[in-house]
């Protein structure tokens, strides 16, 4: 089975006025070429961030901040929910925002699962947040109208809590076509989410060998994640999940980019853009000095690889790596 392509990768960043979240909207189908695979060290291309898509604006208050989070709908679509727990979706695909079940309140460090288009899990990791309200999805289903009509809208079901303390999730996998999410915490173990029986089982005391999120590659029959780890490298590589009982060992590392020794590395995401093609997006502090000062902007790599067989095993293709600079008022990031 071959999975459909993404075009589009989303930056959510903060905009310019206060309290307002900008999503920007990049074609990754630029950044593959047929030409020869680049190494690590191949040189990084300056690029111009697109102009915003659309601009989110967060309720704040005198002593509290326009707080936002986001998530993935499907492929096109993007989940924004504010402080309150409300929630709006903006349509990529058709250039439209629409309105959203309300959360059972704000998410503060929430782990979002898309699976397929039409569900959405989410798993508030939020040291202070009410266990019993920290696992919710969103599904697109038919709903029944004040009248009796039927029509399919997004409705919000709230689930089981997890039977340990969700917090500091680490890495997370949809497993079984959709049957199973693992959720992994540290120092806790690994827990597995039966999506059909609405039930929580504990796969073990250990944790997948990922930094977020590890996305199923059915091309290869592998799962493929950034790395867990203290020293902020978070390579790219891949694991296999089936049936796994025990640990499971990270094979095929690769290295995708390499940054001047001055930028300090702040976070990186993962997107899979289907048919063994992902962007893998770092984000660095740019501390090189200046003729009077030291400088501290933000910069975002992006960089297009793909997997494909090689011998009796697999290598990473690389593609272009896109260098942009953000203003240093953009301190949170998202990359969906």
């Amino acid at each position: 089975m071959r999975s459909s392509l993404r075009r589009f990768v989303y930056l959510v960043v903060n905009g310019d006025k206060p309290y307002t979240w900008d999503m920007h909207r990049i074609d990754m189908s630029r950044f593959f070429s047929p030409r020869s695979p680049l190494t690590a060290t191949a040189a990084i291309v300056d690029g111009q961030l697109p102009r915003p898509r659309i601009t989110f604006d967060a309720p704040s208050t005198e002593h509290h901040g326009g707080n936002m989070q986001f998530m993935l709908l499907g492929r096109d679509k993007v989940l924004g929910t504010d402080l309150t727990g409300r929630a709006s979706i903006y349509d990529d695909g058709r250039h439209a925002l629409r309105t959203a079940p309300a959360l059972s309140g704000a998410k503060h460090s929430p782990v979002s699962i898309a699976v397929g288009d039409s569900r959405l899990y989410v798993l508030d990791s939020d040291h202070n947040g009410a266990k019993e309200l920290c696992f919710e999805a969103l599904v697109y289903e038919s709903v029944c109208g004040p009248d009796g009509t039927l029509f399919n809208d997004w409705r919000r079901h709230s689930l089981p809590a997890p039977p340990c303390q969700p917090a500091d999730v680490s890495a997370c996998a949809v497993v079984g076509g959709g049957s199973d999410l693992w959720v992994s915490v540290e120092e806790q173990g690994t827990y597995s989410f039966d999506t059909a029986g609405a039930s929580w089982t504990k796969k073990g005391d250990w944790t997948l060998p990922f930094k977020g999120p590890a996305h199923y590659v059915p091309e290869h029959k592998l799962w493929f994640g950034l790395s867990s780890g203290d020293d902020c490298s978070n390579l790219f590589h891949a694991v296999d999940l089936a049936g796994r009982l025990s640990p499971p060992v990270p094979r095929n590392v690769w290295q995708d980019v390499e940054t001047p020794k001055e930028w300090l590395p702040v976070g990186s995401f993962l997107v899979h853009l289907g048919a063994a093609r992902f962007c893998i997006a770092r984000f660095f502090s740019d501390t090189s000095k200046g003729d009077d000062e030291i400088s501290m902007n933000l910069v975002g790599v992006f960089t297009a690889v793909e997997v494909e067989p090689w011998g009796k095993g697999l290598r990473m293709v690389k593609h272009k790596s896109v260098c942009y600079r953000l203003s240093e008022i953009m301190l949170l990031q998202w990359v969906l």
